[in-house]
């Protein structure tokens, strides 16, 4: 069974949460259930005696579940849940108390780097050195190794044991689809050490582009990079891909329109303005312009649901990969902006926004300029 993702690094949103109904057959079903009710708790405003009072109930009913219906991994990932829920009520023994009763023998190797990590904030040095140790010697999926050495270099600093496996999962590579996917990760990891030059990670991107063009990853690394030298009248990175109702998207067979390619999650502050914004340019633009939005958020059910409810009937690109998304990766995306492309497919504004009158403005009068240009 494969680990989940690490609590300790999940944004803090997730963890503010009522309790779920008492049975819950896995710690997915238990997740979900969190997730949900802490959308709703976000909506009602609360304060942080009630966030609180919520997270303690979700500690006991995790605990329960722990106790009466875990099984497999679901066990490991449990009580690095609650270790990470008990963190962020300050419970630091309670946190210890949950890391310690991992078995480290039979936990998954990316969960060990996770409670590693979360150890080593806790101060608990030798258990850290215990799961690092373990988990090195553990297989695991090349993803979840990619993970682990994200982890060891950037978070725990211990390069040492992030090179090699680094260095193993490239050597153990079969092809070069799975070449390409290690070297994507080393050099992205790269790019956020701070002890190593500024320019490390994009030199190794550029290696990628040019060692493996014909890979999925190299023709990524080389839209990136393009993506970093983007300015106002360079040709648009094309993509192709699919919305959440199925139907295919490729940015250049809309030449001849207007296109707004606008990045954006479900808890971006200015959301509601966005979508009344893109509503009403298209109402005085019609079919001269075009709108494809691509939602960063994990959660592709959470997405169609979203959606749905807020209205938008223009092409939605939410696969549940969040930064990760085909497009976010070759447009080189982190997090909400909005791109405007002229009828011929060339860039016209970069990193634009919606969230005050004036950034409205502008992108009112660059659509009206360009939808009125031959």
């Amino acid at each position: 069974m494969r680990s989940l993702i690490p609590f300790a690094f999940l944004p803090l949103w997730i963890l503010t949460c009522a309790t779920p109904a008492l049975a819950q057959r896995t710690l997915a079903d238990l997740q979900r259930a969190f997730v949900a009710e802490s959308r709703k708790l976000g909506a009602e405003r609360p304060t942080r005696e009630q966030r609180d009072t919520l997270l303690d109930r979700q500690i006991k009913a995790l605990a329960a579940f722990l106790d009466k219906e875990a099984k497999g991994d679901d066990r490991w990932n449990g009580r690095l849940m609650l270790a990470d829920l008990s963190l962020a009520l300050g419970r630091r023994e309670a946190a210890a108390k949950a890391l310690k009763s991992i078995d480290i023998e039979r936990a998954p190797a990316l969960l060990l780097v996770s409670a590693g990590a979360m150890a080593r904030h806790l101060q608990l040095d030798e258990l850290k050195s215990k799961c690092i140790a373990a988990a090195l010697e553990k297989p695991a999926p090349v993803k979840d190794r990619m993970a682990m050495a994200r982890l060891l270099m950037i978070v725990l600093h211990e390069i040492e044991h992030g090179e090699r496996v680094l260095a193993e999962s490239l050597a153990a590579a079969k092809g070069d689809e799975e070449k390409a996917f290690v070297r994507w990760h080393r050099a992205d990891v790269l790019r956020d050490r701070e002890d190593l030059p500024e320019n490390t990670g994009f030199d190794e991107l550029q290696k990628l582009a040019d060692d493996l063009p014909n890979t999925y990853w190299g023709s990524v690394a080389k839209d990136r990079l393009r993506a970093t030298r983007l300015s106002r009248g360079d040709e648009a990175i094309d993509f192709k891909a699919r919305t959440i109702t199925g139907e295919r998207v490729v940015l250049s067979e809309l030449r001849g329109r207007v296109v707004l390619l606008s990045f954006w999650s479900l808890g971006d502050y200015d959301l509601d303005s966005l979508v009344q914004t893109f509503t009403n340019l298209r109402r005085t633009h019609g079919e001269k312009l075009a709108i494809v939005s691509v939602c960063l958020d994990r959660e592709p059910e959470v997405i169609k649901e979203s959606v749905q409810k807020l209205g938008l009937d223009w092409p939605v690109i939410g696969d549940g990969k969040g930064i990760e998304n085909d497009v976010a990766l070759r447009w080189f995306v982190e997090g909400p902006t909005l791109h405007v492309i002229d009828r011929t497919g060339k860039v016209r504004a970069l990193g634009l926004h919606v969230g005050t009158k004036d950034a409205r403005s502008m992108l009112d009068e660059t659509v009206r300029k360009l939808t009125k240009t031959k």
